[in-house]
């Protein structure tokens, strides 16, 4: 059995179409899987796009993010209890979510995990300050329980990640 297991997660529903939805197939066709021969895991499907942020939490798409990374978690977990590494290839940042997610339900009170995060900003806006209200723009607080939640309380797992780890 392959060590690395590809998981394709194109979501753009944390920030808009961009082109970050093209990721997965570009690293594949420039040889990712076999230079790690890895196995293809499958692909998470998104729900469609909606531009217009939600008016009770203030961010776009937050019913189909939680759907979504409610899938990439269950497709991780999968991966994990196959002893293989899930390699996630994304996608906007709200990907993150569902990652932790897996991490969390695996876990529960058992066990810790960390998150060495590394993007262009810190990924920590709250709904209320962000201009656009893009998920891309927060997830790092939402996966260490700030924000709404629909997307910080999943499954009551809230936080998905501790501040200190």
């Amino acid at each position: 059995m392959p060590q690395f297991a590809i998981i394709d997660a194109p979501s753009i529903l944390g920030l808009r179409p961009t082109g970050v939805q093209y990721l997965p197939e570009a690293l594949k066709a420039a040889g990712l899987m076999k230079k790690l021969k890895a196995e293809y895991a499958g692909r998470i499907l998104s729900l469609p796009y909606n531009p217009q942020r939600d008016k009770s939490t203030l961010l776009l798409n937050p019913d189909s993010i939680k759907a979504f990374s409610l899938q990439l978690a269950w497709k991780v977990i999968s991966i994990l209890n196959k002893k293989q590494f899930p390699i996630v290839l994304g996608g906007d940042c709200s990907i993150l979510i569902g990652n932790l997610l897996a991490l969390r339900k695996m876990s529960r009170s058992t066990s810790r995990y960390g998150l060495f995060f590394i993007d262009g900003h810190a990924d920590f806006y709250q709904p209320g300050a962000s201009l656009t209200g893009e998920v891309a723009d927060m997830d790092l607080a939402i996966v260490s329980g700030r924000g709404p939640d629909i997307l910080t309380n999943i499954e009551a797992l809230k936080p998905l990640v501790l501040d200190e780890d």
